[in-house]
């Protein structure tokens, strides 16, 4: 009986990591608005970290976490740490831009988990309004982070929508 129960514990595992290394090992999510302001106006809520905390919508989950900004706040080097009871803990550093096109941030997780991610943004002018886009990209560790792969674009897709939600909000009010 002991050997037909290990028998069955270790086909199981197996499986998982069988499983496990079919599923992608990286993610990307995507999420996309059209807001009613110039591309300059749209660029300068994210490009800036003052602004870039006020619209944010992990920020607003826990507004009493710590919010440490950097010494720059704008543009490349700009960077702002976090460390919440729900929000967990990591930095969020602007390492490139292109003036009112583009920017890309480096998001690094310490806890609940470590991990390394990054963000671009884009933006596109369109008539008198901004399409913005804001994609995220990061790597699932072997084996258990890669099932998360079935549920990432849903859970964190939700709060990309709601902090585009808020940037329009912002932008269109301001």
């Amino acid at each position: 009986m002991f050997k037909k129960i290990f028998i069955f514990i270790l086909a199981f595992f197996a499986f998982v990591l069988i499983i496990a290394a079919l599923l992608p090992a990286k993610y990307r999510i995507e999420r996309s608005i059209m807001i009613n302001a110039k591309p300059e106006k749209v660029f300068w809520q994210i490009a800036d970290i003052n602004n870039y905390i006020e619209w944010n919508p992990w920020v607003k989950r826990e507004p009493d976490a710590k919010i440490t900004l950097s010494e720059t706040r704008r543009g490349v080097g700009a960077s702002w740490l976090w460390e919440g009871n729900k929000i967990g803990s990591g930095k969020l550093s602007i390492i490139k831009v292109d003036e009112f096109e583009s920017i890309e941030t480096k998001v690094e997780f310490f806890k609940p988990w470590k991990g390394l991610n990054y963000g671009f943004w884009n933006f596109r002018s369109v008539g008198d309004s901004t399409e913005v886009n804001w994609v995220f990209e990061g790597k699932f560790s072997y084996p258990f982070e890669r099932f998360m792969y079935f549920y990432i674009d849903d859970m964190m897709g939700a709060d990309f929508e709601k902090g585009l939600a808020n940037l329009k909000k912002r932008c269109e009010n301001e």
